[in-house]
């Protein structure tokens, strides 16, 4: 038997019942649901996520964690120790002043499967942008996609007006699954996001808005997103480290994240070798390189998540209908 055809059988011999968990961050206290304030705006708009198939550690959301061990630093995905990295960024959408509430999780890798062996390695992530009116705080868009800036998905909530839509808008599809043209927008302290990734892959599901995850569910804690350039270094006390590579070629890209299959043979045909590797999400003049989101190298500034107007109206949503307010 080829030695290919006997993998696949391994990794489908499994059972198919599967155990599917939800990963949920605290929840908005009532003195917090009106705030301002950025770190109550992390929290009460913190969406859950949920895993297929949560019997396999690589399916569960992780913390980062840096071991010294033979005189070198390894940089691993601890399964055990649930967190969602936070900030706030500033932005502008059509004159419209937005702040997009990102948050960051991280799995040990991505499993085998046939239709993506090419992709497999180390330190896999998945970003999710609730981006809100900065005027009324009203909730406009939720944007999910790979750390490595793969398979990118921006959904419209019921709040941004219908005329900002791009024609013809009928949502979009993932993982082979449709997803909802418009999401009902999430309240805070009385409901939230829930994002649905799929096992081995942790591709984009579904995507509900949900007074509570109905799965079995995990708390899921809130950090400081620049907590992952101060990662303590076990073995070596009082010292701290970057999840990211901070020098180099491979500034800004997750350490020990590079998907060799992929960087050398489409990254090549691509002019970026480094392709399917997972990176910082920010301004490149800072982080070291570019959060595109498009593989064409010549959309590739235009695709950028640091900015999404240029994003958007690659996408052919119309910016200048941002200010429009729909009544919830």
């Amino acid at each position: 038997m080829p030695i290919f055809l006997l993998l696949v059988l391994i990794c489908y011999a499994a059972p198919a019942s599967a155990e599917d968990r939800a990963w949920v961050p605290g929840e908005c206290p009532a003195s917090e649901a009106t705030s301002r304030n950025e770190s109550a705006l992390l929290r009460c708009f913190a969406p859950a996520f949920v895993v297929e198939d949560a019997r396999h550690s690589f399916n569960h959301i992780g913390t980062p964690a840096i071991l010294f061990s033979g005189g070198h630093e390894r940089v691993r995905i601890d399964p055990d120790t649930p967190a969602v990295f936070a900030e706030v960024r500033r932005d502008s959408i059509g004159g419209t002043a937005v702040l997009h509430l990102v948050y960051r999780i991280h799995f040990e890798r991505l499993a085998f499967k046939p239709s993506v062996f090419f992709e497999l390695h180390r330190n896999v992530g998945v970003l999710a942008v609730v981006t809100v009116r900065e005027e009324d705080l009203e909730p406009l868009l939720l944007t999910t996609v790979y750390t490595c800036g793969c398979y990118r998905v921006v959904l419209p909530t019921t709040l941004l007006d219908e005329a900002a839509f791009p024609p013809a808008w009928k949502g979009v599809r993932s993982a082979g699954r449709d997803l909802p043209a418009r999401l009902d927008p999430p309240i805070r302290g009385a409901s939230r996001f829930v994002i649905r990734l799929t096992s081995r892959t942790h591709r984009l599901a579904g995507v509900e808005t949900s007074a509570s995850a109905t799965d079995t569910a995990v708390d899921l804690p809130l950090r400081e997103m620049r907590d992952l350039h101060r990662l303590p270094v076990d073995g070596r006390p009082g010292q701290t480290a970057s999840f990211f590579y901070t020098r180099g070629l491979r500034r800004g890209h997750v350490r020990g994240a590079w998907s060799p299959i992929e960087g050398m043979t489409a990254g090549m045909l691509l002019l970026d070798p480094m392709l399917g590797m997972d990176k910082e999400l920010g301004d490149p003049r800072s982080t070291g390189t570019r959060f595109y989101t498009s593989l064409l190298p010549w959309k590739r500034d235009v695709s950028r998540l640091d900015r999404f107007e240029p994003l958007l109206r690659l996408l052919k949503f119309r910016t200048d209908r941002f200010a429009a307010v729909p009544t919830r």
